[in-house]
């Protein structure tokens, strides 16, 4: 927590600051607040296995009963979770107006997993819907899945390295993008006037050049003219260096984000120990 972090949260409630540590902190939070962050992250957990379970249980059993309503008592602890952080957005983002950072939580991509996490499962009780309109609503509940990046470091390693080597990632996938477009317009020119049933399409190609590129080879798609062959064995070529570059990007960056990691624990624990230090003598001459 920053400074002016905890200047702010000096100056709020202590029911919103407890609130702010059960979701936004919760390496901070103490009794009720860390409670309150274990039984959220138990519930999505627990969503994540429902997602699973639900379409191999009898519709008409007492089971599946029981699903329906752990369901809509999910939806309504989520939604309640959504209002929370709602409220303490202005301590998330400080720098900001309790407006500007309310609606700057409402649009950002975790707010709006917040919101389809508990919304479709609440409309379905007060909208009369039809069985496929139930069935999206259900398919939508699979956002609830992204609530769990909260309690990942691992993912937020991942969204770090992203932000860090953004231009060279770009740079890599258009290159990439581009060896795809070329070889799927060059494979279909080739192949559609012998296979026209089977490279029916520009999509077509695309979808030959991907499985080729990523080394998947599914072999529904083949070329049979010897320039195909000529241009799938170019592509197979290329795709060896192209592809190796993201990898190598990322490997770099994830290198980079864990000695940093390292780096800032080494130094928070040097603080703690300076400052354990200055303690102990200042003590003698109190």
């Amino acid at each position: 927590m920053t400074g002016r972090e905890e200047s702010g949260m000096g100056r709020v409630s202590a029911g919103k600051r407890r609130t702010y540590l059960a979701l936004e902190d919760v390496r901070c939070a103490h009794g009720a607040a860390r409670a309150v962050s274990i039984a959220l992250f138990i519930l999505i957990v627990a969503n994540a296995l429902l997602v699973f379970a639900e379409p191999q249980i009898n519709a008409s059993s007492a089971l599946a009963a029981g699903f329906v309503t752990f369901g809509l008592a999910s939806s309504v602890a989520f939604g309640v979770e959504y209002v929370a952080r709602l409220w303490i957005a202005d301590l998330v983002y400080p720098g900001r107006s309790p407006l500007r950072a309310r609606l700057r939580y409402m649009f950002s991509p975790m707010g709006i997993v917040d919101l389809l996490a508990f919304l479709p499962g609440l409309l379905v009780l007060v909208v009369p819907v039809s069985p496929s309109a139930l069935n999206a609503a259900r398919v939508i509940r699979l956002v609830r899945l992204f609530k769990l990046s909260r309690y990942m470091r691992g993912l937020h390693s991942i969204a770090r390295v992203f932000e860090k080597r953004r231009p060279e990632i770009v740079a890599a996938f258009a290159v990439l993008a581009l060896l795809t477009v070329t070889a799927s317009v060059l494979m279909y020119e080739m192949e559609h006037p012998v296979q026209p049933d089977k490279f029916d399409s520009v999509l077509t190609g695309m979808y030959w050049a991907m499985t080729t590129i990523t080394t998947t080879g599914y072999g529904d798609l083949v070329p049979v003219t010897a320039a195909g062959r000529l241009i799938g064995f170019a592509t197979m070529l290329l795709s060896i260096a192209v592809v190796a570059i993201p990898a190598g990007i990322f490997s770099a960056g994830f290198v980079a984000e864990f000695r940093a990691q390292d780096a800032r624990v080494q130094a928070h624990s040097k603080g703690s120990e300076s400052l354990e230090s200055e303690t102990s003598d200042a003590s003698p001459g109190e």
